[in-house]
């Protein structure tokens, strides 16, 4: 007959040491305090950079609302921006978009087109504008919209 293996059964030992020392629970918490040191300057140009983009969307949104607007309707519109109160806005509608204050901005347009601080921008029923240049800076980047006057088409790029 086969003898069946007996195996000893596992034993705990049972010490003093229950939970950690208050050493250890600082040098947690010291590293915690590194980590996040060097983390929130990251976070923070993380937020310039999104609000840079987040403006620089909503301007290129307007300016091909209103060129979409001059092809539908088969009159012009103009958009304009005032780079001083930092606000955009299309002729004849009542919506005004106002920038993030923090941001630099210049634009360039037709001079013809333009109203005491503000810059104009036309889009035609054929598809042509008066063309122009939007620049929004912040935090050491900057971005570009560009108004080709052939085409209407609002473009932009991103530059250090």
């Amino acid at each position: 007959m086969a003898k069946t293996p007996i195996f000893p059964l596992p034993t705990f030992r049972h010490s003093a040491h229950h939970g950690y020392t208050l050493a250890e629970l600082l040098v947690v918490l010291m590293i915690l305090g590194l980590v996040t040191a060097l983390a929130a300057p990251r976070i923070t140009l993380r937020s310039d950079s999104s609000v840079l983009r987040a403006n620089t969307a909503r301007l290129v949104t307007l300016l091909r609302t209103a060129k979409v607007s001059a092809r539908r309707t088969g009159q012009a519109a103009k958009a304009y921006i005032n780079p001083l109160e930092k606000t955009a806005w299309i002729e004849g509608k009542g919506d005004i978009l106002r920038l993030d204050p923090k941001l630099d901005v210049n634009a360039i347009g037709a001079e013809i087109e333009s109203l005491d601080n503000a810059i104009g921008i036309s889009f035609f029923a054929d598809g042509m504008s008066t063309g122009g240049e939007v620049k929004l800076g912040l935090g050491g980047t900057e971005r570009t919209i560009e108004i080709i006057w052939a085409t209407g088409e609002v473009r932009f790029a991103q530059s250090q």
